[in-house]
């Protein structure tokens, strides 16, 4: 191979290199912004890169982004809580569906149990002042 050719083949891998590290540093940029969790999934997926170029030219500089976002914690409703991954989120949503699911069916049973209760006790009132007039109208004829 020629001088030239190797000089064209070399600016080309640099080219094609400098513009891999810009897609990746403007989707860490995206990913701050909209203030979503850095990883080296969101990262590739973003950049158009394989996470194996991610681990072999920022390893250090993502890794130290997630821990940065793993310490921290958002404010919801007064309540400070820790930041999450999206994925994380939809995994805590599903329980919480979950949960609200099986408490609503509690509270339908609850809430029937109340009704039969009630109506026992309004039963059970119902014969006891039976008794009680019974009760009455039998002392007043002695």
């Amino acid at each position: 191979m020629s001088e030239d050719n190797l000089d064209g083949l070399r600016q080309a891998r640099d080219e094609r290199s400098l513009q891999k590290r810009r897609a990746v540093e403007q989707a860490v940029d995206q990913l701050k912004q909209s203030n979503e969790t850095i990883t080296f999934k969101a990262v590739a997926k973003l950049a158009g890169v394989s996470r194996q170029y991610l681990y072999n030219n920022f390893k250090d500089q993502i890794s130290s982004m997630r821990e940065g976002d793993r310490a921290s914690s958002v404010k919801i409703d007064n309540v400070t809580v820790p930041a999450r991954t999206p994925e994380e989120s939809r995994h805590v949503e599903a329980l919480l569906r979950n949960k609200i699911d099986r408490l609503k069916k509690e509270l339908g049973s609850v809430r029937h149990e109340n009704s039969r209760l009630k109506q026992a006790l309004e039963k059970e009132r119902g014969k006891s002042e039976h008794f009680r007039k019974n009760w009455i109208n039998s002392r007043g004829k002695q």
